[in-house]
């Protein structure tokens, strides 16, 4: 029957152990005579060994003595015993057994070794040893307080040293080795001290306390290698720094074992109460009135795993085959089989002792996932009972074995969201969490409002340990931009940042300083998307930086220099203007205002340009430009700065047309290899004829595009600024330094024509490849003038130039152009002659001029009478005599008048009345008809051709000759 002492009370108590009677196999109503596995002394001489089926062999060990101690080896199948083969005179003797090799002779294990203690004086009795596990070296403690050393190789027969390390006037109750590195330590135990030596070296003993134990009362603990040390008041922990722990647990000890992690503790016969003095004792029989309990203390998880009261008192207690085995006074064994650890654990959980159940787990070595489950069970048992911040403690310990919605659920139901936070931290931590947990995650921060540990969170992590998307997305939604922008930033997740600082945030600057570092390729993509936004807001710095990039000043992102600040520029509200339609394929249309004055110089070498990054013996870094038509559409509500983007990049990229003709690269190699010069790129760009050649023709329709879009917008009046006053240009944010407006009407009509100069300055630059036809309907829509006359001249389109100055009835200027272009194109004199005949007022105003012309052609013979007759009768303003003289006698031809098909006119009264051919033209008529006659004569005379063929020593050009005097024309055909 188990009793417990108030002493005892103290600590948890199980039955983690079944007490069984171990019955004789021969006689189960009786108890075997023997039991021990390997050595169990019953005699004076021999040594008797038991197997599992309890089957006994015996040999003799001391003749004529008797066995005081014995200790087997756990390393080795070897006993160790000492015993005195004369008990009234003998010294100790030790004997070294190897119990797998029998002595046939003698029928007995073979002993190896016999060793005779060494004593200065009589010898004296074996109070306790010990043996070193490789059985180097064996300490005796005697009944006199002396400890004899005995070392050496000990197992075979070779010569030891024995010294005697310590006299003492106290018994030596206990003795125990503890190997530490390279060093051997052993511990002594008296019944008033408990000391330490280290073996082999010259140092003294060192006392590490003055009390001892009784005999009986000291075992080495196997697992840690401490000297265990049992007094009356706590059991005492031994190590190479002193004493350790201690448990308390008061009562007398009689004796102390070691199984597995338990100390197994023997108490001293006591007499049993009076109160239950009519229980049943574990022998079956009424229960005595003295008894010995017989203790199991785990050392590990600090509980007593059992406590059994033996009556007839405790003979002695081993531990062998897993089992503790207790033999009575009585000759009884009992066997304490410890329970398995699952049925300990069920045990300890129907009691609620969670904590104990995973320490014990620990302690047999469960793995993750079923120490996890004690936790989990752990966990529940606090949810359920509201302790709910212990609870969330358990669970994370959980963490990588239980499913995580198990635990959010609980939490979320209960609105425990600090305590989630925990948990949620703990799976970021360890890398188990998904975007779901992070979202969770982050909306238990912002509904908390604990930006100290959303800070803690986002900006300690080195190492990303959550859904970097999903926390920047949780963030922006809640309003925690500074944290989104941060972790954007640190992880170059580049849209996501300027999604947020343009977006959310509304730092335009910032937003462009980070654009600019990101180097060309990133900083085309994210201009092209937020463009148009940051010019709207920043037109200054925007601009310079689409010029920098388009032009090769940009630098690549790793030799990125911090820029200097912007200054963020207001922008200007304007009402929307009709597209003109030039170019479908620019797509910047609906232009708003333009400048009122000059715009903000944009110094491309100072404030914004960023500054070329050179390396010794190497070319500027390059990168390929893209093309400047991408980013035109960006300027639909800044059409003055995008004049100012065209010019400033035509200027450098093509050393076209622009305010400086300083280029900052050479317009040849930006032309056709549309990159920074660099040698590297120049081969690069010879190495591919094809792409070579597509680059120049891509190039070339750049330039058109460019300077087109230029032409427009310095003709366009819906791009010219509006007139603000000055009253109102103070209260309005758009009159701010950068905006473009103009005060009066003066104003915007100087603007009007220093744009039309800086037009005719482009048209008129040879190095400018503009579509002349474009540009032409741009003038025409824009009625200028000067560039009209220019592009007609320019594609030698004369006629058109008359025209257009007929349809404004300029007279001077039609004179002015027939004779700047007549002798060019002499299609424009009937031109001339039809629009003055065109009208009775032009023909009254320029009748003048009209005989000027007249004359003029009547003196160089530009055009025949009947063409001159043709033009002027085109309408029934101009009569003939306007028209015509007299070929004979110079004077103005009048009725009747003989007209010729060889266009020569004649007063009736100037021909003679037999000629009927025109005097003028009858010579050279006489003379053609003669150079007829002779060749139809000799196209008769066939035997002069044939002798000439004849005679000739090439006939072929006799024949050609023949041909060239055109005489075959006449022959005839000969039937």
């Amino acid at each position: 029957m188990t009793y417990y002492t108030a002493a005892s009370k103290q600590w948890r108590q199980f039955n983690f152990f079944d007490a069984q009677q171990v019955r004789d196999p021969i006689d189960p109503s009786k108890s075997p005579s023997i039991f021990q596995q390997a050595d169990i002394t019953v005699s004076t001489s021999s040594i008797y060994i038991v197997d599992r089926s309890y089957n006994v062999q015996s040999f003799v060990a001391y003749d004529g003595g008797r066995v005081t101690h014995m200790k087997q080896m756990k390393q080795k199948n070897i006993l160790v015993t000492i015993g005195e083969d004369d008990p009234m005179s003998s010294s100790p003797i030790i004997k070294i057994w190897e119990l797998d090799k029998q002595d046939r002779s003698k029928n007995a294990p073979t002993c190896r070794r016999t060793i005779k203690v060494e004593t200065k004086s009589k010898p004296f009795p074996v109070s306790t040893f010990a043996v070193l596990e490789n059985m180097s070296q064996i300490a005796v403690g005697l009944a006199n307080g002396n400890v004899v050393l005995i070392r050496g190789d000990i197992q075979r027969e070779r010569s030891t040293k024995q010294r005697i390390v310590y006299e003492g006037e106290e018994p030596v109750t206990g003795l125990g080795f503890r190997e530490q590195n390279k060093s051997v330590i052993l511990f002594i135990v008296t019944t008033t001290k408990v000391l330490m030596y280290t073996t082999g070296a010259k140092n003294p003993l060192t006392v590490i306390d003055e009390q001892g134990c009784a005999l009986g009362c000291a075992i080495m603990n196997d697992i840690t290698h401490e000297m265990i040390i049992a007094r009356d008041e706590a059991i005492y922990f031994y190590g190479p720094e002193g004493r350790g722990p201690c448990y308390f647990y008061e009562g007398a000890k009689a004796s102390v074992s070691w199984f597995k992690s338990n100390l197994v503790i023997v108490s001293p016969p006591v007499t049993q109460p009076a109160r239950v003095a009519s229980a049943r004792a574990l022998s079956s029989s009424a229960a005595p009135l003295e008894y010995t309990k017989v203790a199991i203390f785990d050392t590990a998880n600090k509980f007593i795993a059992y406590t059994g009261n033996f009556s007839q008192g405790v003979r002695t207690v081993t531990s062998e085959w897993g089992a503790v085995f207790v033999l009575g006074m009585d000759g009884k064994l009992y066997k304490l089989e410890e329970k398995d650890t699952p049925t300990k654990l069920e045990i300890l959980f129907k009691k609620n002792l969670y904590l104990l159940a995973i320490n014990l787990a620990h302690s047999q070595k469960y793995d993750d996932a079923s120490i996890s489950e004690i936790f989990k069970k752990y966990g529940d048992h606090l949810y359920s009972k509201g302790d709910y911040d212990n609870a969330m403690s358990q669970y994370i310990r959980t963490i990588g074995q239980l499913e995580p919605s198990y635990v959010i659920r609980k939490f979320l139901d209960a609105q425990r969201i600090h305590n989630l936070v925990n948990y949620l931290q703990e799976l970021h931590s360890k890398n188990l969490a998904n975007t779901d947990h992070t979202t969770l995650l982050l909306n238990c921060y912002t509904k908390l409002k604990d930006v100290a540990r959303l800070d803690q969170f986002i900006k300690t992590d080195n190492e990303l340990t959550f859904d970097l998307e999903t926390a920047i997305k949780v963030c922006r939604q809640a309003g925690y931009y500074e944290h989104a922008l941060y972790l954007a930033k640190k992880f170059e997740e580049h849209d996501l940042y300027l999604k947020i600082q343009i977006e959310d945030v509304k730092d335009y600057v910032n937003a462009l300083e980070y654009i600019r570092k990101l180097g060309p390729t990133e900083a085309d993509r994210n201009l092209q998307k937020y463009g148009k936004i940051l010019l709207n807001h920043i037109s200054v710095s925007t601009t310079q930086l689409l010029i920098d990039l388009c032009t090769g000043n940009l630098l690549i992102a790793n030799q990125q220099s911090t820029p200097p600040a912007v200054t963020p520029q207001p922008s200007v509200t304007q009402s929307p203007i009709p597209i003109l339609p030039s170019y479908a394929f620019l797509q910047f249309g609906n232009s708003a205002s333009a400048q009122a004055h000059p715009l903000p110089q944009l110094e491309t070498d100072k404030a914004f340009e960023s500054p070329r990054v050179t390396q010794k013996g190497k070319s500027p870094l390059s990168y390929r430009l893209p093309p400047v038509t991408r980013f035109m559409s960006l300027f639909v509500d800044q059409p003055n700065y995008l004049i100012q983007f065209l010019e400033q990049v035509s200027a450098k990229r093509w050393k076209g047309f622009g305010p400086s003709k300083k280029g900052i690269t050479p317009a040849k190699a930006i032309a056709l290899g549309a990159r920074h010069p660099s040698d590297s790129a120049s081969d690069e760009v010879k190495s591919d004829s094809k792409g070579f050649i597509d680059e120049i023709d891509a190039e070339a329709e750049q330039k058109k595009a460019v300077w087109n879009t230029l032409l427009e917008l310095y003709l366009s009046e819906a791009y010219l600024p509006p007139v603000v006053s000055s009253k109102d240009r103070k209260g309005r944010k758009n009159a701010a330094p950068g905006s473009f407006v103009v005060t009066s009407e003066k104003e915007r009509y100087k603007e009007r024509l220093a744009r039309r100069d800086n037009a005719m300055k482009l048209l008129k630059d040879e190095e400018v490849e503009y579509d002349c036809n474009a540009a032409l309907v741009l003038c025409h829509l824009a009625q200028f003038d000067d560039g009209i006359i220019y592009l007609y001249e320019k594609t030698q389109m004369y006629e058109e130039i008359l025209r257009f100055h007929m349809a404004k009835d300029n007279t001077d200027k039609v004179m002015q152009g027939l004779r700047k272009y007549g002798p060019h194109d002499q299609s424009l004199y009937p031109l001339v002659l039809t629009y003055f005949s065109s009208s009775p007022t032009i023909l009254a105003s320029s009748t003048a001029e009209l005989l000027q012309i007249l004359d003029y052609i009547d003196a160089h013979n530009l055009l025949p009478p009947l063409q001159i007759i043709q033009a002027l009768s085109r309408n029934s303003v101009a009569t003939l005599g306007m028209v015509t003289k007299c070929t004979a006698c110079g004077g103005t031809l009048d009725l009747p008048a003989i007209h010729f098909l060889c266009r020569h006119s004649y007063h009736q009264r100037c021909l003679p009345d037999t000629d009927r051919e025109c005097p003028k033209c009858a010579v050279e008529h006489r003379f053609l008809a003669e150079v007829r006659r002779k060749q139809e004569i000799n196209a008769e005379k066939h035997d002069l051709f044939v002798q000439q063929l004849e005679d000739a020593e090439d006939g072929f050009s006799v024949i050609a000759d023949y041909f060239s005097k055109n005489t075959m024309a006449f022959t005839k055909l000969i039937d």
